[in-house]
């Protein structure tokens, strides 16, 4: 965490800065830079104790205001919620980070967990950054990231609608990107490949992998991510990531992409 202090982003876009999904993996590694950089948090998560123990540890380390927000973000009343948060603080910076995905064939998983997945890729992500980054263009500065997927870049068999789903976050990002520029805001679409967090190590995920895809830790991911902001619409965050993606978007066909992707995602399945 030594280069964190060297961000500048608290000089540059002030106030809070509000993470999702900040309890684990890359959300909680977003928190942690961000506090050494700062800010104060908004810690959103719908783990109650680990959210609270993580704004404790924060507090405790740097002398911020780290608030834990104990909310599901698929609850119908988000919009008010959003807006309530928007009013109380000053949100300099917010990370669209939370989400949720399942890994099998699309017709096993039941409509009512795709809709989850939906409600939070998608209706979430909306939800905030149409609330959160209204005030910050009235003020004229703030940073914008929605973790995306580098499933998002191409589709994925046995991961037909998480990907959609972060195409989704994809696609958000890039337009703001460009339709902010010179308005004080910025924007950036964050495309990790494989990660290790909670979810890829409970579905067993990062085991026989191909050669093709390696498997990252949350904080490069994050601070990847700090440090691009600003100056890019996108960015796949390590070198294995984006030598992962090259190789499957730019270098095959779309057709041959797939194939390869559905015999290696059957080779970590089984």
């Amino acid at each position: 965490m030594g280069d964190a202090t060297k961000l500048g982003l608290h000089a540059r876009y002030g106030g809070y800065a509000l993470v999702t999904g900040a309890a684990r993996g890359i959300g909680r590694a977003f928190a942690k830079y961000l506090a050494a950089d700062g800010f104060d948090l908004l810690l959103v998560d719908r783990e109650a104790a680990e959210t609270r123990a993580l704004a404790e540890e924060l507090h405790a380390k740097h002398g911020i205001d780290a608030r834990p927000i104990i909310c599901d973000l698929t609850d119908p009343d988000l919009a008010t919620k959003a807006q309530d948060w928007a009013e109380s603080y000053e949100v300099g910076l917010l990370v669209n980070n939370a989400g949720i995905g399942q890994l099998d064939p699309f017709f096993d998983i039941p409509l009512d967990a795709h809709v989850a997945t939906l409600d939070l890729n998608c209706r979430a992500t909306l939800i905030l950054t149409h609330v959160v980054g209204k005030a910050m263009a009235s003020r004229g500065r703030g940073g914008i990231i929605i973790v995306s997927s580098a499933s998002g870049l191409s589709g994925s068999p046995y991961f037909c609608h998480y990907a959609a789903t972060k195409g989704y976050g994809l696609n958000l990002a890039v337009g703001l990107w460009s339709e902010l520029r010179e308005s004080g805001v910025d924007a950036l679409a964050l495309c990790p490949g494989m990660t290790d967090t909670k979810p890829v190590q409970d579905q067993g995920l990062g085991e026989n992998l191909p050669f093709f895809i390696g498997l990252t830790g949350p904080e490069p991911v994050a601070l990847g991510a700090l440090r691009a902001l600003g100056k890019q619409p996108v960015l796949v965050p390590t070198l294995a990531d984006r030598m992962s993606s090259g190789f499957l978007s730019k270098l095959l066909p779309r057709g041959w992409t797939l194939s390869l992707m559905k015999q290696s995602i059957e080779k970590m399945r089984r």
